[in-house]
């Protein structure tokens, strides 16, 4: 297991039907790798969390779309195995550690798993993480 630091790109927006494509395609053609994608309604308006290969050309090809901001988050690689992800949130919740948002996939069957979450106490949930390894 592997876990660092990273930032994600958090855009807000009016929520209507094609923000999806506008947010994408804005990323793409700066040539841009989506590498983890997160997105929701809060009201009116549509929230995505992003990690890329360049959250700085990212911030600012979706300026123009609403409010824009980088957010620090914890990047984790682990086996994609039943229970994994069970032992590192019960070694946050022991260590009092509060998650704010959490998000991941899995690219291939019994490959690795991404998952990408921020917390009260960042620092200390990367030590905890890596910990859990």
């Amino acid at each position: 297991m592997k876990a660092v630091k990273g930032e994600e790109v958090v855009v807000v927006a009016p929520n209507k039907v094609g923000l999806l494509a506008a947010v994408t395609k804005l990323i793409t053609e700066k040539s841009i790798n989506i590498r983890a994608i997160n997105g929701y309604v809060l009201g009116s308006d549509a929230c995505f969390r992003l990690v890329t290969s360049d959250n700085a050309g990212t911030k600012e090809a979706l300026s123009a779309i609403g409010r824009v901001e980088n957010k620090e988050v914890i990047i984790i690689e682990m086996p994609d195995e039943a229970g994994q992800l069970a032992k590192v949130a019960a070694k946050l919740e022991k260590a009092g550690i509060n998650l704010t948002h959490i998000y991941g996939t899995a690219a291939q069957v019994k490959g690795s798993a991404i998952i990408i979450f921020s917390s009260n106490d960042n620092n200390k949930a990367l030590d905890v993480v890596m910990s859990a390894a």
